[in-house]
């Protein structure tokens, strides 16, 4: 760290000959918003909308942000999802910080109520500041240097001897999970469903505290620079050059912010051919051996990159090459979906992936050109169950209370989706609703995946009622169920996977299922069944098998109120049909 004082001793003359960034004119606080967050709170997505709205009131940069990840909400989901950083717990401590979120404005008193941030700002914006500050950030490309510039003039007198100059590297645009994101800041929501993070804190480039300034006297004035070396990651996570904002604030030791600013910040790039990979990505397969990568690239280069040739194999297999052709800016990303490719599946897969030949040159910076990932083959992980009838698939779903967080789909191993379901009403209380049955067809000798999604992240079983599912084939044979287990999801983004294989069919479920019908329905006392059939069986909505036999007429008076699946078996086939019982 290089650290840069002119003293006091020559201010004058320096003043007197020299163009000073930092304004001399005395001007009103800006504002530090300090929100504590995490990615399993599931109302932290409002406080990050709130806070996003203070600022966007504020166009002038008076107000910025910065999202600190930490406590028991921000622990990591899996790999690539760890976004805390070695400050966070500390500036929790000295916030006291009781909830998540949480803020503290200029860091003033304890953080505060989501509810009161905007009130809090508005009245530090209108408080005069002892001492101005200005700075830039210059981002070396080359050399993968951040190097901070800051200039502070005082325009008032102070009470205290001191204060600390505070430098923060925030990073935007994260892809990662979030809790609660759907319902309280939709827009932050990705097109894959994840969320983008912003403002995020991954730095400190002055320490925990910041550095000392001795002379805060009125008409002082210094410069201070700073540089560090950028590493690839934090904790796993990607750091971005091209994503940064920095902002440096001054403050009366550990509390009182007295003001700051966003840095004018510029991006160096000294080659003229340097292609950079960012990431890949490729889909889990069920049965398939052909897979179809995605690779997302950005142009370090001082020209425009125009052509690019992305290499990539699969489990140290042959080599195939992708020749892209485009236009791309300095600093620009792209992702593009390679020709599909076929592997010797396993259960998990890895990807490697070169790039080469910008623009048809050599790349003057290699070390940032490979990279790889992996992706699981469930069939391959026994995670496959097969000997599934073709035909008409059941679903039977029980949602909580919040129904509208709660969707399903079948999906092909191509990605078409045969059948999908919800979101769900809303109830006015905790309780359960029972969905009607819904159905999907699906083809024989195919494999499929069943996914069940809870948007909000905290499944459907809890405080707010125990909902389930269950799927079952046109045999009865229970596809995916669950329930029960959900609670311990509460704290993460849920969702469950079941993949299946099918088998043929000889009769048509359809033209089956005309021979049959069920009456009444509601029911009351007895359910019955019109047309021929080999078995009959009655099941709950969690798929317990109530009733079993091949009576037309079925007593029900021994059942509870609520929905349930018949079973009924004819010619080597199975036809369902749902019905409720209501007293």
């Amino acid at each position: 760290m290089k650290k840069t004082l002119l003293s006091v001793f020559v201010l004058g003359s320096f003043l007197s000959s020299a163009q000073t960034n930092v304004s001399t004119t005395p001007e009103n606080k800006n504002v530090v918003l300090e929100e504590y967050t995490g990615i399993s709170c599931p109302y932290c997505p409002d406080g990050h909308a709130i806070a996003n709205s203070i600022k966007d009131n504020n166009p002038s940069g008076d107000v910025m942000l910065i999202n600190i990840h930490t406590g028991g909400y921000a622990n990591p989901q899996g790999p690539g999802t760890d976004f805390r950083t070695n400050y966070g717990a500390a500036l929790a401590t000295n916030a006291s910080v009781s909830g998540y979120p949480t803020g503290s404005i200029n860091r003033v008193g304890p953080s505060m109520s989501r509810s009161d941030w905007a009130g809090s700002t508005a009245a530090q914006l209108s408080q005069p500041s002892p001492v101005n500050i200005w700075s830039e950030a210059i981002i070396d490309m080359g050399t993968n240097t951040l190097t901070v510039n800051v200039e502070i003039y005082y325009t008032g007198s102070q009470t205290v001897t001191s204060n600390k100059l505070n430098v923060a590297v925030l990073q935007n645009n994260i892809e990662g999970p979030q809790s609660g994101g759907a319902q309280y800041n939709p827009s932050a929501i990705l097109s894959n469903g994840n969320y983008n993070h912003t403002h995020m804190l991954r730095h400190l480039m002055t320490g925990q505290w910041g550095d000392d300034i001795t002379n805060v006297t009125q008409g002082n004035f210094e410069t201070r620079s700073y540089t560090w070396n950028m590493p690839s990651n934090i904790n796993g996570v990607d750091f971005d050059p091209t994503n940064l904002e920095i902002v440096s604030f001054i403050a009366e030791g550990q509390q009182n912010i007295l003001t700051g600013n966003y840095a004018n910040t510029s991006i160096v790039f000294p080659n003229s051919h340097d292609a950079y990979y960012s990431e890949a990505t490729c889909s889990d397969a069920v049965c398939g051996t052909d897979v179809s990568p995605e690779v997302t690239f950005k142009n370090y280069g001082n020209v425009i990159l125009t052509s690019l040739d992305i290499e990539y194999s699969i489990n140290g297999g042959a080599t195939n090459t992708y020749n892209w052709t485009g236009s791309l800016n300095s600093g620009a990303t792209q992702t593009v979906s390679l020709p599909s490719v076929s592997f010797s599946p396993q259960a998990n897969n890895s990807v490697n992936v070169t790039l080469n030949n910008p623009n048809g040159n050599t790349d003057q910076n290699t070390s940032n050109n490979s990279g790889n990932t992996s992706f699981a083959h469930f069939a391959s992980a026994g995670q496959v169950t097969s000997g599934i009838s073709a035909g008409q698939v059941s679903v039977a779903i029980t949602t909580d209370m919040y129904g509208s967080e709660t969707t399903w789909k079948i999906m092909s191993e191509n990605g078409t989706i045969l059948g999908s379901g919800g979101p769900y009403s809303n109830l006015s209380g905790p309780g359960t609703a029972s969905q009607p049955i819904e159905y999907a067809n699906i083809n024989p000798n195919e494999c499929y995946s069943f996914i069940i999604e809870d948007s909000y992240g905290d499944g459907m079983n809890g405080q707010y009622g125990s909902g389930g599912y269950t799927v079952t084939d046109s045999d009865g044979n229970i596809i995916a169920q669950g329930g029960a287990d959900l609670a311990s999801m509460a704290d993460f983004t849920f969702s469950e996977q079941e993949n299946f294989e099918t088998e043929s069919t000889s009769v048509s479920i359809n033209e089956l299922n005309n021979t049959i019908e069920i009456f009444p329905n509601p029911v009351k006392n007895k359910l019955h069944i019109n047309g021929e059939f080999d078995i009959v069986k009655l099941y709950d909505i969690y798929g317990k098998l109530v009733y079993q036999g091949s009576d037309n007429t079925i007593n029900t008076e021994n059942l509870s109120n609520g929905i349930y699946i018949t079973n009924i078996d004819l010619n080597n086939n199975t036809i369902t049909k749902r019905f409720t019982i209501s007293r």
